[in-house]
């Protein structure tokens, strides 16, 4: 019964550089980006990277790092329904799944794909750049994400805007299901009222933030509680610890990786944070 995984890289952005410049130099520019509206459609080449993973329909999404690879979760495996006529798609040949990902917990929850063949990168094809190990995102920090998920406006894909949750914050938020579920391979982001940010579907999509005229790519969509309850803030894989494992495996034209430093509040705890005695994962749920 197993069904073929297929890439599709949509939504994408960028002048065609023929793989000539290093991945640096490639990633994380959105010259079609001019605006940001929390939960609304995104215009064509507003996220260049943005990819959706097929079997016979989205199941998940995913963020081109390069010409050849995908970054998303290890937990995949749900809807772009409308057809792109920017998108190209291709055939995934490798899953590398992190090997400390730990269910039902989903620390180290984050997979790299390989396509069969590269893409050429075009006005709507292009990698965004991934957080370098030393960044920081710190309380109230600006970050988007985008995704197709369960409310998508007749399958297109939406952009909301969100705000870096620190991660002592976090795990006092979700203290209250499971003292031990927030992990340093996570960050959080949303907003204490809840109510918007990704759902099912959209996991594996990317939490990104603005530097300079660079995106880079903060997290990977991994799970919350519902769809962006009160208080529980959207839980991401934290792409920065992850960068000496991605290097290991991408050896040929390396994703651009870039340190974000982040000038808001440091991450501080909330001692006031009340503990709950819940069933443990009772209502954490993947997105």
């Amino acid at each position: 019964n197993c069904k073929p995984v297929f890439a599709k890289v949509v939504q994408i952005n960028m002048l065609n550089l023929a793989g000539l410049l290093s991945g640096l130099l490639k990633c994380g520019l959105a010259p079609l980006n001019n605006r940001i509206v929390g939960g609304e459609a995104a215009p064509p080449g507003s996220w260049p990277w943005q990819v959706s993973l097929h079997t016979f329909a989205h199941i998940c999404g995913g963020s081109l790092i390069n010409d050849q690879w995908v970054i998303c979760l290890a937990l995949h495996f749900p809807n772009q329904s409308e057809s792109n006529p920017n998108e190209v798609s291709r055939t995934v040949t490798r899953i590398i799944i992190h090997p400390g990902y730990n269910i039902p917990r989903f620390n180290n929850d984050i997979a790299l794909l390989k396509m069969s063949e590269p893409v050429v990168f075009s006005n709507y094809i292009s990698p965004v750049c991934l957080a370098a190990f030393n960044s920081t995102f710190n309380i109230g920090e600006d970050a988007w994400v985008t995704g197709w998920g369960n409310i998508g406006y007749d399958g297109k894909l939406l952009e909301v805007d969100a705000e870096i949750v620190g991660t002592h914050q976090c795990k006092c938020d979700y203290s209250k299901i499971d003292d031990d579920v927030i992990t340093d391979n996570m960050i959080c982001a949303g907003f204490r009222e809840g109510g918007k940010g990704p759902c099912f579907g959209d996991s594996g999509g990317p939490l990104v933030s603005q530097q300079g005229d660079r995106w880079i790519l903060a997290g990977v969509v991994s799970f919350g509680v519902g769809c962006n309850a009160p208080n529980f803030p959207s839980v991401y894989a934290r792409v920065s610890q992850f960068e000496s494992w991605i290097k290991s495996h991408i050896t040929r034209n390396r994703p651009g990786f870039l340190t974000f430093v982040s000038n808001n509040t440091e991450d501080v705890l909330n001692s006031s944070s009340p503990l709950l005695s819940v069933s443990p994962r009772a209502a954490v749920a993947t997105m």
